[in-house]
């Protein structure tokens, strides 16, 4: 059985399927993917990726805010993350991390919502999947600051 590990199911494009998400599963199904995760990025999309992985049994999802997606007025609280991250289906942290790509500048703000994912973490035992761009030392360094006992995906 294959396991698609990073998908965003709530985002594709189903023009091949006729508009379709239950035929675009079932495509994928008969090439022998047995399992989705849905991967979260962003505090808007959480509701749609745990309802995804409620309506299908094959499907799981995580919650978190890319580090494109972080704005300093609407920046992710722990409280919110912490609370999402309670759903049955919610089995990971993310898609969180650093992308200094196309903002550099932005660098301090997707250090603290990093922070904050990794600190989840910590509480909830959860894994967390690690996007980083442009980032690598600021993003080790981060990870080796929060010394977590599991694994993520990086």
């Amino acid at each position: 059985m294959l396991v698609d590990s990073h998908c965003h199911l709530d985002r594709l494009d189903l023009a091949e399927h006729a508009g379709s998400l239950d035929a675009a599963l079932d495509a994928a199904r008969q090439r022998g993917v047995g399992h989705f995760l849905c991967i979260g990025v962003s505090v808007d999309n959480a509701a749609d990726v745990k309802a995804l992985a409620e309506r299908y049994a094959d499907v799981d999802c995580s919650v978190g805010v890319h580090p494109l997606d972080v704005k300093a007025d609407a920046a992710p609280a722990l409280d919110w993350l912490l609370r999402e991250l309670e759903h049955p289906r919610v089995v990971a942290i993310g898609e969180t991390g650093l992308d200094y790509h196309y903002e550099p500048e932005a660098a301090e703000l997707q250090q603290a919502s990093f922070r904050l994912h990794l600190q989840a973490a910590g509480q909830t035992g959860k894994p967390v999947i690690v996007h980083t761009r442009g980032a690598r030392a600021d993003t080790l360094a981060l990870l080796r600051e929060a010394q977590l006992p599991q694994a993520g995906v990086l």
